[in-house]
This record gives structure tokens, C-alpha cells and sequence, in this order.
């Protein structure tokens, strides 16, 4: 059995937050009351800041001022994200206020989101003349490019990061100035490009993120880092600044605040107890089975998964915090698999369907970007590979696997994971002046550095 003390009286650092509250007035301060000069205003964040919260305070204060406001994403999940973000804070309870959704030809709002009230769907020509619409950057551009959107007074960009240049020339001209807001941490844009070297390098690469172009050719933009993080505790929260070494933040939550509690159970796999009683004690376990050569679908590695994830579920999981004090059982549903390949996912979620537990969410790190849970078993990208290469060495698809979860992360690998980067110097690479981080070389860094801040948590199995 593990145990906490009681939660205290105060849940949150009200130091950590009063500096979050700060640093978003100080954004929307740029961004409505500046001269036009610089047009842009850039807010990075670690995992779980509260972006979304950012997004619809400045629509509320732009709005208020009678400025036409366009917010875009580069997904369509994402827009969809937000669509339901602004209907429940910005129009709720007012029937003067609407959001209008615009769409792509193939696409449209789940129906959970339009029934919404103050939520719209118009072709973009016809929504041009509304004062707060919701779109991707694709379709904006499109849109704009076509002359079926006019010109908006402001220009909200949600996941900043994950956006390329290319789609940020595109819908630049929309407004006269821009809140660009997005995880710094993340999986940078992905492109199809045969030969990207062409462009690297030069001021108008379009394979750049959207923040790194305007701040590279507009150092003059304001940049205000949300200094907090709102999902994950202390614990996380002292792993996950590795990925941020540009950002301070800490946590909102106070230590103790959150429990992941577990009863004895009767089921099979009583050896995997340490594991969770590691991981509901301190937060993290990284558990490493044997050295081995193994296929990119390692079954041993599946196995062990499934099997961690059917023991959670027969010790009978309670979770409570900062939102319910009271100790409520962990469903399912709450319950995450993170892994960098699609194999890897399609055989743990046949074993997970196998046991009964349909309800777990086993994703790629790309789809897991933006959600939370309370528990995340994260499938290391370096796990048995004879060598690291760019793919599985990219910070942000670690830094999204490893801060997705409220209560407990465990970190599945293998002995000898380390040798990867700790017997050779890491390979050449191209340098390209003024380009993005080189994710090799940052990653040869960062994943040393999480393995180190990992060794205190980790079990041989």
C-alpha cells in the first residue's frame, strides 16, 4: 500500500501563479496596446502552462476593444480544441458573443462542438465579415491567398512550435500583429521535403518553425515565457525543465498535493509491484529489461507493457488532487502508452484489447501532443536500437512522452540503452547558421542528461 499525508490547506504555489498571471498580462499588454512595431509577440511554454488559457484571455480583451480576432492552429484537432475552449469561457452565458469555425472542403466540426452555444460553421468567404473566427493555418492561407478572408486586426497562432514557416508566410498579411503561443519542447514540424538542405540556413527557410523565422528576422520580439506548468508536479516537473533549458518555470501544485494510490491486488504479475510502487511513490520508475538486440516491435517490450498496465488495474488505482481531494478510482480512459512507432502501438494495443483493457490510450508521441493523463507508460525511442539516429534521438518526441501525466510516468528500456550515447561521440552533422536546433545534437545531450535525472528511479526487470 502507498500513502501520502494529507494534501495541505493551500494546493497551489500562489508565487508560481501570481508570475503566470503576470507574464500573460504582459503578452496581451504587447500585443493590443503596442505602436505596430514590433507586429509580433511570442509566448514559449513548458508542457501543461495553460496556453489555451492564454488564448481565450486575449480573445476576451481583444474583443473588448472591438478588434476583429482570427485564432488558428495547425491541426484541424487542434482548432477543434480551441473552437470548444472559446464557446465554453468566452461565449458561455452570453448570447452577444459567437465563434465561427472555418473549415476545409473534407472537414468538419465534431458534432459534440457545434451544438455548442455560440459556435458557427461558414465557408470562408462568408465568414469573413464575423469578429472572431477559428481555422487552421492551412485554410487560412488558402482563404487569404484567394481574397475570400479580409483582413482581421489581430492573429492568434495556438502551437506555435509545431507550425512550419511556410504556413506562417502564408497567413502573415491576415493581421498587422501576432500572439504566437506554443509548447518550445515539442515535436518540431514534420515535412515531406526530398532535399531540405536547399533552404537551411537562409532567413526565409519555410522549414523553420513559425516562432524561430520571426524572431530570427524580428529580434525585437517581445518574448514572455509562461513560467509555470499546471500539469505536472515538483517531481515531473524537475525532469521536464531538461527540455526547456531557454525556460524557468515551475509547478503550480504544491508537493503532496496528488496521490496515485494502490491497493495489494490478486492478480497475475506480482513481480511488477516494486515498479508501481516506485512510480506511485516518487513519480517516476524507469524499468529496463536485459540487454538485447531486438526487433523495432520488441515482443518482450509489449509484453511488458501490457503486463504493467493489466497489474495497475488489479490494484485497484485511486487517484486524487488539487481539483478532487477526495481519492477517486483511475479509469482506463485516464491511462496513457506512449511510442515513437505505429508497429509498436498496433501490438500493444492488440495485447491491451487481449486483457480487456480497450479503454487505454496507446498512441505515437505525435498524436499524444496536447493531452494528459494520470498515468503514462512511455516506451523509450532508444530501447534495443544498435544506434541512435535522428528520429529517435529528437528531444520533443522525448519531451512529449515523458510530460503527459499528471500523477506517474514509467520509462520502459533496456539495459545497456546508455552505451547508445555514452561509448561514442555523437555523428557529424550538417550546420547550417540561423537554422533550428540540431535535433541529433541537442538529443545526444538531453537524452544523457534524462537518463541521468531517471537512475535514481530505475528497476532491472
Amino acid at each position: 500500500m502507498v500513502t501520502r499525508a494529507s494534501p495541505p490547506q493551500s494546493v497551489y504555489d500562489e508565487t508560481t501563479v501570481a508570475a503566470a498571471d503576470s507574464t500573460v498580462e504582459a503578452a496581451i499588454r504587447d500585443l493590443l496596446d503596442g505602436t505596430g512595431t514590433p507586429r509580433g509577440v511570442v509566448v514559449p511554454a513548458p508542457a501543461g502552462a495553460g496556453k489555451s488559457r492564454l488564448i481565450v484571455t486575449a480573445v476576451d480583451r481583444a474583443r473588448a476593444r472591438g478588434r476583429r480576432v482570427a485564432v488558428a492552429a495547425p491541426t484541424n484537432e487542434q482548432a477543434f480544441g480551441l473552437v470548444r475552449t472559446i464557446a465554453n469561457v468566452h461565449c458561455a452565458g452570453r448570447s452577444d458573443r459567437a465563434v465561427t469555425f472555418v473549415p476545409a472542403s473534407t472537414v468538419s466540426l465534431p458534432d459534440s462542438i457545434r451544438r455548442l452555444a455560440g459556435v458557427r460553421e461558414e465557408k470562408a468567404k462568408d465568414a469573413s465579415g464575423h469578429d472572431l473566427i477559428v481555422g487552421t493555418l492551412s485554410k487560412f492561407g488558402d482563404a487569404f491567398a484567394r481574397g475570400d478572408l479580409r483582413p482581421f486586426d489581430v492573429l492568434l497562432i495556438d502551437e506555435a512550435y509545431q507550425a512550419d514557416s511556410a504556413k506562417y508566410f502564408a497567413v502573415g498579411g491576415l493581421a498587422p500583429v501576432h500572439l504566437l503561443v506554443g509548447d518550445a519542447g515539442q515535436i518540431n514540424p514534420f515535412a515531406t521535403v526530398a532535399d531540405p538542405g536547399r533552404w537551411q540556413g537562409l532567413a526565409e527557410d519555410p522549414l523553420q518553425t513559425a516562432v524561430g523565422v520571426l524572431t530570427r528576422n524580428h529580434p525585437r520580439t517581445p518574448v514572455h515565457g509562461l513560467p509555470i506548468t499546471r500539469r505536472l508536479d515538483p517531481r515531473a516537473a524537475a525532469v521536464a525543465r531538461l527540455f526547456y533549458p531557454d525556460l524557468c518555470f515551475t509547478a503550480a501544485v504544491l508537493p503532496g498535493v496528488r496521490e496515485l494510490r494502490l491497493g495489494r491486488g490478486d492478480g497475475a504479475n506480482p513481480r511488477l509491484d516494486p515498479v508501481l510502487d516506485l512510480a506511485a511513490r516518487e513519480g517516476w520508475a524507469h524499468v529496463e529489461l536485459p540487454r538485447a538486440a531486438v526487433l523495432q516491435a520488441d515482443p518482450e517490450a509489449v509484453i511488458l507493457i501490457a503486463d504493467l498496465v493489466e497489474r495497475l488495474f488489479d490494484r485497484t488505482p485511486r487517484v486524487r488532487c488539487e481539483r478532487d481531494p477526495a481519492l477517486a478510482v483511475l479509469t482506463p480512459g485516464r491511462v496513457a502508452v506512449g511510442v515513437s512507432h505505429n508497429d509498436q502501438k498496433e501490438q500493444i494495443r492488440a495485447a491491451l484489447d487481449d486483457r480487456g483493457l480497450g479503454e487505454v490510450v496507446v498512441e505515437t508521441a505525435n498524436k499524444l501532443q496536447g493531452l494528459e493523463f494520470e498515468v503514462v507508460i512511455a516506451w523509450h525511442p532508444l530501447s534495443g536500437l544498435p544506434e541512435a539516429d535522428e528520429f529517435h534521438l529528437d528531444p520533443g518526441r522525448m519531451c512529449v512522452l515523458l510530460t503527459r501525466h499528471r500523477q506517474a510516468c514509467i520509462v520502459v528500456g533496456r539495459t545497456g540503452d546508455t552505451d547508445l550515447l555514452d561509448d561514442r561521440p555523437p555523428p557529424p552533422t550538417a550546420a547550417y547558421l540561423g537554422h533550428d536546433p540540431d535535433p541529433i545534437l541537442d538529443g545526444w545531450e538531453i537524452h544523457q542528461a534524462v537518463y541521468a535525472a531517471l537512475a535514481p528511479h530505475q528497476l532491472a526487470i
